[in-house]
């Protein structure tokens, strides 16, 4: 049996979030956090009958609406929605899968590290959650007019130079999820993993709204800056896209960017500048990020020790992994593994 649910902003902002709420009080119970009115949150507990597991939501600052998804559907769930211009949603897959479809954009399995970007062409389609395939994600849900907030003095016309000027293809590539850079992955987890009080949480939320957007803009910014090395051969570009590669199969012996240069046969500076084109970030900022990713992935995934995980990306000290994951990740790897744990035993 599949359950069916229908979702437009096609009579505004606050009725579309009307209609989710009625969408959630459906498949799941209420209970207020403490401090709900100045925190503004509430998690349902998924009902028996539709699955097991939570949905928390957060009110924030301009009525964006932050979900946090954790649960298992005994059923198919399928949701299909009709969004105008004035929506807008990010959302970042952290475990588990769900499916995607756009009248305009095509189908695809939504995965981990997976980012959805909903900008402000009109959508239609359907969003299918399957039957006994658990799902973790984050999702940011706003109107668009409530985006310029989180952008502080900088404006929202950094958003539209950049995002809203893609093409229809690019949007789509974007709608239907494309692989997360570590740097964002990181926020999207600490958002998951928060453990804050209830009355400082809000705060805490809507400062990694504001950094995953900056996140956003920065990387499109830095794909169109006009570096006198942007015009990238296929053969440097291929080779580039090795060094991520090349430096995991070796943590221990990270090779200078002048080996890195000689092995692939391309100039330093060119070698330098194409990875942060090509990345948004510098070769050995952008290997840390991801080795730390990578671990994230163990801790949930498998049953290694801490020890066999950190010595597995290149950290001889566990203490100084340990170190870099909670700077990275805000909770250090033994109670993201354990508060993993728990969520899959509720």
């Amino acid at each position: 049996m599949e359950h069916r649910f229908y979702i437009s902003s096609r009579n505004g902002y606050t009725n579309m979030l009307e209609q989710y709420r009625k969408l959630h009080e459906q498949i799941g119970y209420a209970r207020f956090l403490p401090n709900h009115d100045e925190c503004k949150g509430v998690v349902y507990d998924i009902k028996p009958k539709y699955g097991k597991g939570t949905i928390q939501i957060y009110t924030l600052l301009g009525n964006i609406m932050l979900l946090i998804f954790d649960f298992v559907f005994f059923e198919d769930i399928e949701t299909a929605f009709d969004l105008t211009g004035d929506y807008f949603e990010i959302e970042y897959c952290i475990d588990g899968c769900m499916y995607i479809q756009g009248e305009k954009a095509g189908t695809a399995c939504f995965g981990p590290n997976n980012l959805s970007i909903s900008m402000s062409q009109d959508m239609r389609g359907t969003v299918k959650r399957c039957a006994h395939q658990k799902y973790q994600g984050v999702s940011i849900i706003a109107s668009k007019s409530a985006i310029s907030t989180y952008f502080g003095s900088t404006g929202i016309g950094l958003w539209k130079d950049t995002i809203e000027k893609l093409g229809d293809q690019l949007r789509s590539e974007y709608y239907l999820g494309m692989n997360t850079p570590p740097e964002i992955a990181a926020v999207f987890l600490k958002i998951f993993n928060c453990r804050l009080p209830a009355k400082s949480r809000t705060l805490f939320y809507e400062s990694k709204v504001m950094e995953t957007l900056s996140m956003i803009v920065s990387n499109e910014v830095m794909k169109h800056e006009k570096y006198e090395l942007t015009a990238l051969t296929p053969y440097e570009l291929q080779k580039i896209k090795e060094i991520p590669q090349i430096l995991l199969e070796q943590p221990f012996e990270l090779p200078s960017i002048l080996l890195l240069s000689k092995k692939l046969v391309i100039n330093p500076k060119k070698l330098t500048k194409g990875f942060k084109l090509v990345y948004g970030d510098t070769i050995f900022s952008y290997h840390r990020k991801f080795s730390l990713y990578l671990a994230s992935s163990m801790l949930l995934e498998t049953e290694k020790s801490i020890n066999e995980i950190a010595y597995e990306i290149g950290y001889s000290s566990p203490s100084n992994f340990c170190a870099a994951f909670k700077k990275q990740y805000g909770i250090t790897p033994l109670k993201y593994r354990e508060s993993s744990l728990l969520r899959n035993t509720k």
